[in-house]
């Protein structure tokens, strides 16, 4: 959602909140993606490189918006996707989980074989320097909703849940949360650095 006429630019990571935000704050964007998902969910660097220059031809040079994000923890991120795809009307479709433990993905995870991308491939360069100027983790969707409203100047929304995903028993045991800690080791840096 694009609001650089108010200060800010907000991408959306998948599987963070962004379609509860959405929700609400649509009406007032300047510009709003919502499909196909690759350009609702646009990395940061895509935004960069694509539309940053765009919005400067009309009159937006990026000097004068901030970027933003919500981040979530890796590993609940990685067991909301299990969930997800594990919906009865996702069945038969090649990346669904409904006959996987979550062990069982978090190994497909791991090895590649199950390509989510990363919340850090999401906001930073080829460097792997952080190119978002501001990043909410998602557990304070609340701070990153009043912080939207006030540069909006409207009050902030109440937030209903959005695209939440089935409930699904699943356990992490520790093997597996180690695994995915170590996997996920720069997402969880990234993660712990958000507001």
């Amino acid at each position: 959602m694009c609001f650089a006429d108010r200060g800010f630019v907000f991408l959306s990571m998948p599987k963070a909140g962004s379609t509860a935000l959405q929700k609400h704050f649509a009406r007032h964007a300047m510009i709003l993606f919502r499909q196909p998902p690759g350009m609702k969910h646009m990395s940061a660097v895509t935004f960069e490189t694509v539309l940053a220059p765009w919005l400067e031809r009309y009159g937006h040079p990026r000097s004068d918006y901030e970027t933003m994000c919500l981040v979530r923890d890796p590993l609940e991120r990685a067991m909301s996707w299990w969930r997800y795809r594990a919906r009865p009307e996702a069945a038969g479709q090649p990346n669904w989980t409904g006959d996987l433990s979550f062990a069982e993905f978090a190994d497909r995870l791991i090895s590649g074989e199950v390509p989510l991308g990363t919340s850090s491939n999401f906001v930073t360069d080829a460097a792997g320097a952080v190119i978002v100027d501001r990043m909410y983790r998602y557990e304070h969707l609340e701070a990153a909703t009043a912080w939207m409203a006030e540069q909006l100047g409207i009050a902030p929304p109440v937030l209903e849940p959005t695209n939440v995903s089935p409930a699904r028993q699943g356990e992490m045991d520790a093997g597996t949360r180690a695994r995915l800690e170590e996997h996920y080791a720069r997402d969880l840096g990234l993660y712990e650095s958000a507001l």
